[in-house]
């Protein structure tokens, strides 16, 4: 008879404590949701406009139209990445680099997500472009070692697989920018070449012999030119169109797409560990998040990549987003993780070292220091949320 209360009061404890388990895994997942929507938002905010900064430091455009130009491209690549992106998903799901039942927990998956995400932010806020690549790398290793301990974090593979790419990349940028831009002057385009359509308006001619004043003159049918752009702009043309303007739009858009592509995988990673809703809403709600962050906070980061470093011409310009689109877009397909802004800074720093004397070279400075300091705040920031939760939870 005294047996079978306890046995009531054991049963419903243990149904107490399942209840309260699955509510706690609710959060847990929510939260999780949130920090990976506060992340991709401030890859949108520090990222978006990185591809598209030289279209508004030549002049070509307004802040405005290049920042919907950027955008909408980089939600395009988002959207590809459901398709392409599953192998740099894997490499960022953190298994690679810890115990996979460390990878595989909440807390761990949410500290990276929040830590990388409150590091972007701060650095959207201060106008400093620092890698998003490189803040989740920085969170994996701090989250990582709090939890596992130095001795379980694979820093071999770690280095192997993501730093190496992502120190490399701005350097290659940047003499890949110099050595291309070099060769084009060298081939008489910093003189000026016939870059320019032209479609003149048609041209009254001379009356016809014997027709009265009244009659209707004879006309010319419209007349294209191909012209340096200097002697484009006669006003008289009908349509006039900038081959180098086109290419520069286009190299716009193919950094922005190719951003897109590289970036939201890493983005999604935490999300698919944790089979936290359908793997194609989890991309769709990133790339949403992403559009949102570029469309409302780019505008500090913008004014410091376009107008803070170094002036640039047109040409130059589109040769650094040539090269800037070219590698991005190959390290995708290979699973390369390398950091767009890293990529896109280099090919401006690359018009600085050819402007040496116009070129802002302590905002480079600063920008450079961002980029170290941006590992270490990513590693404190992960580790300190990662302990907050493990207390929370006990």
């Amino acid at each position: 008879a005294l047996i079978e209360p306890m046995k009531d009061q054991l049963s419903v404890r243990s149904i107490a404590e399942a209840d309260w388990c699955r509510l706690s895994a609710i959060a847990m997942t929510i939260l999780l949701i949130l920090s990976v929507i506060l992340l991709s938002f401030a890859n949108g905010a520090n990222d978006n406009f990185k591809g598209v900064a030289t279209l508004w430091g030549s002049g070509l455009t307004t802040y405005q139209h290049a920042i919907a130009w950027g955008t909408g491209f980089t939600f395009l690549g988002s959207l590809a990445a459901i398709w392409l992106g599953s192998a740099l998903a894997a490499k960022f799901s953190g298994a690679k680099f810890v115990e996979a039942n460390i990878a595989a927990q909440l807390p761990f998956l949410i500290a990276v997500a929040l830590g990388a995400g409150c590091t972007v932010l701060l650095a959207a806020r201060l106008g400093l472009p620092i890698s998003t690549t490189h803040s989740i790398t920085g969170a994996l290793v701090g989250a990582g070692v709090t939890a596992a301990g130095f001795s379980h974090v694979k820093f071999a593979a770690l280095g192997k697989g993501i730093l190496l790419p992502l120190l490399f990349s701005p350097i290659v940028a940047l003499v890949l920018t110099v050595a291309v831009q070099l060769m084009l002057n060298r081939f008489g385009w910093k003189k000026g070449i016939n870059d320019c359509i032209c479609m003149d308006e048609p041209k009254s001619l001379m009356m016809a012999p014997g027709v009265s004043a009244s009659s209707i003159a004879i006309v010319a049918p419209p007349s294209l030119r191909l012209a340096p752009v200097a002697e484009c702009q006669t006003g008289t043309e009908m349509l006039r169109f900038s081959i180098a303007d086109g290419v520069h739009w286009f190299s716009g858009a193919a950094i922005s797409f190719a951003r897109g592509l590289n970036d939201t995988p890493k983005l999604v990673a935490v999300l698919i560990v944790a089979a936290a809703y359908n793997a194609r809403m989890n991309y769709l709600a990133v790339a949403v998040a992403i559009a949102i962050g570029g469309a409302l906070g780019a505008a500090r980061v913008a004014s410091t990549m376009s107008k803070k470093i170094t002036p640039m011409a047109t040409r130059e310009a589109v040769t650094a987003n040539l090269v800037a689109a070219t590698l991005v877009t190959l390290a995708s397909p290979f699973a390369l993780p390398v950091s767009t802004t890293h990529v896109t800074s280099g090919g401006i720093f690359g018009i600085g070292l050819l402007r040496r004397d116009e070129a802002n070279w302590s905002k480079v400075r600063e920008i450079l220091l961002s980029w170290v300091a941006t590992l270490p705040l990513g590693a404190v920031s992960a580790s300190l949320i990662f302990i907050l939760l493990r207390i929370g939870r006990h």
